[in-house]
């Protein structure tokens, strides 16, 4: 049977179903789903969160042509959007991928988690919805060669054009010293940033013991500076529910020239010498006939960190050496394609409990919309460890850059990590970059650190180069990240022991007083620490070629013509924040460069 028809059987199956489920809201969608035309303006690779808002932004004016291809679905599981911070993370909207074991965490493996959905992994993360601080994105712009606009400057204007901003209940900021800043906001797009009305007396108890530890407090956490702050979260404040890259970028719709294949797998980026024509693509099933659609202007890969990589290693662009294991022939020797990979990390639980009781600060706010975390702190490497910072700085600047990297990692990769260390040694002396995270709900806590020195790898397997590809966190391989988690755990001993908590006698659960000198507690992080809050990045940097950059100022894959990348896979390091407000940006920031080529 042709494969066009079997798709169309496949898709008026569908539409059956849905239809049945949602009679008003999918009838117009499943117009736009039928079979694929032969050729569009613009395919894009991935309908997660920067896929769908290019794609919507590229065909806002009628004059393009886009085709998104998701290997996921249209699941209109109420729990999506009304299930709360956990209502979106279930089996059958993530990807069954697991890391390799890590070596320095007792040979522990994990979970990648990445949804694989429509709307991708903003439809089922956490909805805690931040930015980082304004120095991680001046970083960027370093890391980007002379001249980049990759920086806070040259981004903000597309959070405020991404974002719309919703201010919190005037009685719920006044009891619970929340502040903001209209200056760093929108209130234009569909996705949008509210502030949730639930909070305790002590979530303020605790917060105001930051602020008396020297904590920063900004006016608003979203304005480029750290410290300890209230958070929105990608809520909908007249719907009270999930606001995600579906509901602003794709829902209700309508319009001829924007369509949506869902199920469906590219495994090729198709060329003509060194210019992307169109794409192949297979059911997500497995079992099933290759597909071409031609793409007129461009290739655009959103496949997010995890899939953007095996897609250019699939169609012939990464390292040489690994494509030629796996017998792909070599269209671009491109030695960045898939290192560099970064993640957050976090301890699950750092316990406390009172000896004596607080008198906590009396409130009364309705706690209600959706469950999601909404108070943290955000600090750089001089609050976590005063005493030790600058040995750390000096260490990480002195050491040897190919130390600790991959062996096969390429000559221009390692010059890439050289321009990193000098570059991160300079931040890790500013309170101003954010080294630890943790949300505040009561004493205690699940900390993270947000910059981690190790770089890890996710590389096509080279006997089976269609499976999910092999993930390597390589956690820990440098041992500066130990240090800091170690100081970490130091800090929050300090601030629940002394001051003016002292007098509360905490006492800590986990890990324990008897875990006590610093080789201690690196075996206790050893085998309790994740090296993943679900945020991977960087695998396809947005770095010069030399220093094992993959996409250009412009985002165009080196080497190649009218390729293009969008997603969190250009990041060159992490932001001191979740990701997916970055990404918006970013994406927002792609569509008016992809529109200027034009």
């Amino acid at each position: 049977m042709a494969p066009v028809l079997l798709r169309s059987l496949f898709l008026a199956t569908l539409a059956i179903s849905l239809v049945t489920a949602h009679p008003a809201k999918y009838a117009k969608v499943l117009k736009r789903e039928e079979a694929p035309k032969e050729s569009y303006d613009y395919v894009i690779i991935g309908g997660g969160t920067s896929g769908l808002t290019v794609g919507d932004r590229l065909t806002e004016d009628g004059k393009y042509t886009v085709l998104v291809i998701e290997v996921g679905v249209l699941d209109n599981s109420q729990a999506i959007l009304t299930g709360g911070g956990g209502g979106g993370m279930d089996p059958s909207r993530m990807y069954n991928i697991n890391s390799v074991a890590q070596k320095e965490l007792n040979n522990r493996a994990f979970s990648v988690g990445i949804g694989k959905v429509v709307g991708g992994s903003s439809a089922v993360n956490g909805m805690v919805f931040q930015r980082g601080a304004a120095e991680e994105y001046d970083i960027w712009g370093q890391l980007g060669g002379g001249n980049s606009t990759w920086n806070w400057d040259g981004i903000l204007p597309y959070f405020k054009k991404g974002i719309h901003f919703t201010p919190p209940d005037a009685n719920f900021a006044q009891q619970m010293n929340v502040t903001y800043d209209l200056a760093y906001w929108g209130q234009e797009s569909k996705i949008y940033a509210t502030f949730g009305q639930s909070g305790s007396g002590q979530q303020k108890f605790i917060y105001q013991a930051y602020a008396k530890f020297g904590v920063d407090v900004p006016k608003d956490g979203n304005g480029g500076k750290n410290g300890v702050t209230w958070f929105t979260t990608s809520m909908d404040p007249t719907a009270t529910s999930r606001s995600y890259a579906r509901t602003g970028h794709w829902d209700n719709i309508n319009r001829a020239n924007y369509e949506l294949l869902t199920g469906s797998k590219v495994n090729k980026i198709l060329f003509e010498g060194e210019t992307a024509i169109g794409v192949q693509y297979v059911p997500a099933s497995g079992s099933g006939a290759a597909v071409t659609v031609k793409a007129n202007k461009e290739v655009i890969l959103a496949a997010g960190a995890i899939h953007t990589p095996q897609v250019l290693q699939l169609s012939g662009i990464g390292p040489s050496a690994l494509l030629k294991q796996a017998n792909i022939p070599v269209l671009v020797d491109l030695p960045g394609v898939g290192y560099n990979f970064q993640d957050h990390s976090y301890l699950p639980n750092v316990g406390y409990s009172w000896g004596k009781t607080p008198s906590y600060p009396q409130v009364s706010v309705p706690n209600k919309g959706l469950f999601a975390p909404n108070l943290g702190i955000f600090i750089g490497l001089p609050v976590i460890a005063p005493d030790a910072y600058e040995a750390i700085a000096t260490k990480y600047e002195s050491q040897d850059p190919a130390q600790y990297l991959p062996t096969s990692a390429a000559p221009e990769v390692i010059e890439g990590y050289k321009q990193q260390q000098k570059v991160w040694g300079k931040a890790m002396r500013s309170k101003g970059v954010t080294y630890m995270n943790m949300m505040i709900m009561g004493p205690g806590g699940s900390p993270q650190n947000l910059k981690p020195t190790s770089r890890g790898t996710v590389l096509i397997n080279p006997s089976n180069p269609q499976a999910e590809p092999i993930v390597d966190y390589r956690a820990m391989s440098n041992p500066i990240d130990m240090q800091i988690t170690v100081e970490i755990i130091k800090f929050m001993r300090r601030f629940h022991t002394t001051g003016s908590l002292a007098e509360f006698s905490a006492k800590e659960t986990s890990p324990g007083a008897n875990v006590a000198t610093d080789d201690q507690i690196a075996t206790w992080i050893r085998g309790q620490i994740t090296p993943s809050v679900f945020h991977p990045v960087g695998t396809a940097a947005k770095m010069p070629r030399e220093w094992g950059g993959v996409v250009s100022e412009d985002l165009l894959v080196w080497g190649v013509k009218n390729l293009s990348i969008i997603d969190a896979s250009i990041m060159p390091t992490t932001v001191g924040a979740t990701t997916s407000m970055t990404v918006y940006a970013m994406a927002e920031k792609a569509a008016d460069i992809i529109k200027s080529r034009q």
